[in-house]
């Protein structure tokens, strides 16, 4: 058994994974999804994987340490992450099925799976709640470096298993039975009435994933408060570990929301609709967000110009996505009448490839400029749009500088949650905060220079730099 790199921190992690049982499956648009019976996505259960401080007494057998990286059975994960890249059948059972297997069977994310929930030493003191959204063909655990790392600073991360068709598989309820999903491509869909949207698709998933973020949220906080009034309800794999929770000191009146890539989309799109429909006459509450760690975030999706928590797109009922031209009124009106809360803080880290796609930046760079007074947008020097998740760290194919990266990411990320002054970002704060950590801010973007050509002929770029600099814009 191999494992990752082991969160730093003052706790130790346990991980578990839920469910929560939907009564009435949610139907997004009216796409025809391969191997689905009726057209749309259908949405029967909300899944994830929960990262959070605990304490297990040394040699416990009870508890042992490690989490299955891979979040299904291996047979299906390697027929959906051979789906998702495109890899031809021989390539499959050659090169990939071998590789997956190793990885599958023996690497393992360190923490303790299943073990009670920690409850803060100093009385009246609460952990804070983070729930954090994947990207395209990502999972609960893809980002299991960053979420453990934030769990034992003292967090609670709840890492969702978007069952929208953008992770490479998952096994999921349908009619009764459990069925394996793939990843569902733009090119495998067809339409019996196609939106206007430019990617209706991915606008189609934004809708599914906002009903799991909200349902996650209210089932949560039921879960916290031990409400007992009718909803949905969080199902854990044993009964002791949910007695621990119960009525546990956590933080849900000021979240965190955060995601990656298209979770990043994900986010926005959130911050800038008012709540989805839990029935055709009740939508759900605001949820109360303070903080929003946004990372290399994915835009096209969404209606432009925006995203903006001022002129909100509106996801208004069961089966609508959310769409360009439906207008929800002041999201950022109905933020504040609702919860008490302003426009959440924003960080926003981004890769230096996506930096360099500047048609992209120019939109985001707007984005934050507009969004509110907290605001602050990073690049991180020598940093690709995968050096957030896990991929670059595994053991024996991940290398200094990845797991550098992911060691600068936490230090920023940790910086921004645990200090909700205004003037948080500051080379004092990132000095004292992980110092064995080393970060040096830029004030102006570096130099571009050329090193090749893409397919099209164009040429690709990269700023000049060292890694540990970041660009503060």
């Amino acid at each position: 058994m191999f494992f990752l790199k082991d969160a730093r921190g003052p706790h130790s992690v346990g991980a578990t994974r839920c469910a929560i049982p939907l009564e009435k499956p949610i139907i997004a648009g009216n796409a025809n999804i391969p191997g689905q019976e009726e057209a749309g996505i259908r949405l029967e259960e909300v899944a994830f994987t929960m990262f959070y401080p605990t304490s297990v007494p040394s040699g416990s057998r009870k508890y042992r340490k490690g989490l299955r990286w891979l979040t299904g059975p291996l047979q299906t994960e390697i027929a959906g992450l051979a789906h998702f890249a495109g890899v031809s059948r021989w390539m499959i059972w050659l090169i990939l099925a071998p590789f997956m297997y190793a990885y599958g069977q023996f690497i393992k994310i360190p923490v303790y799976q299943d073990a009670p929930l920690l409850y803060p030493s100093e009385e009246g003191v609460e952990w804070p709640l983070v729930i954090f959204s994947h990207g395209l063909g990502g999972s609960p655990t893809t980002y299991s470096q960053l979420c453990t790392r934030l769990a034992a600073s003292g967090k609670i991360v709840i890492a969702m298993e978007h069952r929208d068709g953008t992770m490479p598989s998952c096994i999921a309820p349908y009619k009764g039975r459990h069925r394996p999903l793939l990843y569902i491509k733009e090119s495998e869909v067809t339409w019996m009435e196609k939106p206007q949207d430019a990617l209706p698709l991915r606008v189609d998933q934004l809708n599914i994933r906002q009903h799991e973020i909200y349902t996650t949220y209210t089932a949560f906080t039921k879960l916290v408060h031990e409400d007992t009034n009718i909803g949905p309800s969080i199902h854990f794999s044993t009964a002791d570990i949910k007695n621990t929770w119960y009525d546990a000191p956590i933080n849900v009146e000021d979240i965190c929301l955060a995601g990656h890539s298209f979770g990043g989309c994900t986010i926005f799109s959130i911050l800038s609709s008012k709540p989805p429909m839990i029935s055709e006459a009740k939508p759900y509450p605001r949820i109360p967000i303070r903080d929003t760690l946004i990372l290399d975030p994915w835009l096209e999706p969404l209606p432009s110009p925006g995203p903006t928590p001022v002129a909100a797109v509106g996801v208004v009922d069961n089966s609508a996505a959310v769409v360009s031209d439906r207008l929800n009124g002041n999201a950022l009106n109905d933020m504040a009448d609702n919860t008490g809360h302003n426009s959440p803080r924003l960080l926003v880290i981004n890769s230096e490839a996506f930096t360099l796609w500047t048609s992209h930046f120019e939109r985001l760079a707007e984005v934050v400029k507009n969004w509110g007074t907290d605001t602050r947008l990073i690049t991180l020097l020598k940093s690709a749009h995968t050096s957030f998740s896990d991929y670059h760290v595994f053991p024996f194919i991940g290398n200094k500088a990845s797991v550098r990266l992911i060691d600068i990411i936490a230090k920023l990320s940790l910086a921004f949650l645990n200090n909700p002054r205004t003037s948080w970002f500051s080379e004092e704060d990132l000095k004292s905060n992980e110092s064995n950590v080393p970060v040096e801010i830029l004030y102006t973007i570096p130099e571009k220079v050329v090193i090749g050509k893409w397919e099209d002929g164009s040429n690709r770029h990269k700023l000049v730099g060292e890694m540990g600099q970041i660009v503060l814009h």
